[in-house]
């Protein structure tokens, strides 16, 4: 049974001992292709949906998620008997594919959908938020798979548009909510509550921040900022729990950073939990850029998700503040 407190090496190990007692086992004529929540731990992608499919137990981790590419390949779903003679290693679920799947060897006769391929198709079941929070997991800086970009997402949704236009078909249920998501994915995340601190800023008006922003301090070492505004130079960092080991070390490179010119907010898990907390963080951020620059952000009443990518196309709307504020320089080094 999956643990509450895996590790992502620790998902993947146990994930491959099931899958490959499963494969031993299964007797089928072609290997399995595992997708889905099956894949993600495969993978060892750092998020664990189970808080998002806890009314779907056909998502659960305790269950075996395979797709086939046609319905006449679909096999005996996970209420099935297992056949006289064979050891029932865990409940499995078939999923039907209409496109082509695309697909990775994890370990030698282990096949799961690519990361972009189990992302597609967790998109007929995520809300938007979430499958958001998974592109991020899948971009992150240090990964167990091969590194991920926003390109290969795109060329992903490419692919399924252009073979469904091709076809005189509809696109395949879910690729709305993928254009969606990936206008508001990031690569190089750390972490989902810096996705989740992310999204909270842009939908309360603020303008998309800068993902781990590198910033050269005056003393000359390089640091990475988790959430930055470089024209006022404000940076937001949020602080999970392993942060209490090391306070003095975080409070002398917070020292650093607002000494050489940046207004910094700390967002430590306890003040982030209701929607008060939420808008409190995303008021005192608006309230510092506004200050430094005169550019009024904030909205009272944030926006719903669905919203943001169409507000951010539209120009951003500066709202007067009636202050007068003397420009910030700062001096950094930042990739687009």
């Amino acid at each position: 049974m999956p643990g509450h407190f895996e590790t992502p090496e620790q998902r993947q190990e146990c994930q491959l001992e099931t899958c490959l007692q499963f494969e031993r086992y299964c007797r089928r004529a072609t290997a399995c292709i595992f997708t889905l929540t099956t894949a993600l731990r495969l993978l060892g992608v750092d998020w664990d949906p189970a808080a998002s499919v806890t009314s779907m137990p056909r998502l659960h981790a305790d269950a075996l998620q395979t797709v086939v590419d046609h319905r006449n390949n679909k096999g005996r779903d996970r209420h099935a008997l297992a056949r006289p003679g064979t050891k029932r290693v865990a409940p499995t679920a078939v999923f039907v594919s209409s496109i082509p799947i695309e697909t990775i060897e994890i370990a030698e006769g282990i096949t799961c959908t690519t990361p972009e391929f189990t992302w597609f198709m967790f998109s007929r079941f995520l809300g938007l938020k979430d499958l958001v929070i998974l592109g991020d997991a899948m971009m992150r800086r240090n990964t167990l798979h091969e590194p991920l970009t926003l390109d290969g997402f795109a060329d992903l949704i490419a692919r399924v548009e252009c073979r469904a236009h091709r076809n005189g078909i509809r696109p395949p249920k879910g690729i709305t909510q993928c254009r969606k998501a990936l206008e508001l994915m990031e690569e190089h995340t750390d972490s989902v509550m810096e996705t989740i601190l992310r999204l909270t800023l842009e939908c309360y008006g603020l303008p998309r921040p800068v993902v781990n922003l590198p910033v050269r301090l005056p003393d000359g070492r390089l640091i990475f900022l988790d959430l930055a505004f470089p024209e006022a130079m404000v940076a937001v960092e949020y602080d999970g729990s392993h942060h209490s080991e090391q306070w003095a070390q975080d409070s002398l490179r917070r020292f650093a950073i607002e000494a050489s010119g940046w207004a910094y907010v700390q967002v430590i898990g306890l003040g982030f939990i209701t929607d008060a907390d939420k808008r409190h963080v995303a008021e005192l951020v608006g309230r510092l850029i506004r200050e430094r620059t005169g550019k009024h952000y904030f909205l009272n009443t944030p926006l719903p998700l669905e919203r943001v990518p169409d507000r951010r196309r539209e120009a951003w709307k500066e709202r007067p503040s009636g202050l007068t504020v003397t420009h910030l320089g700062w001096e950094g080094a930042f990739s687009g």
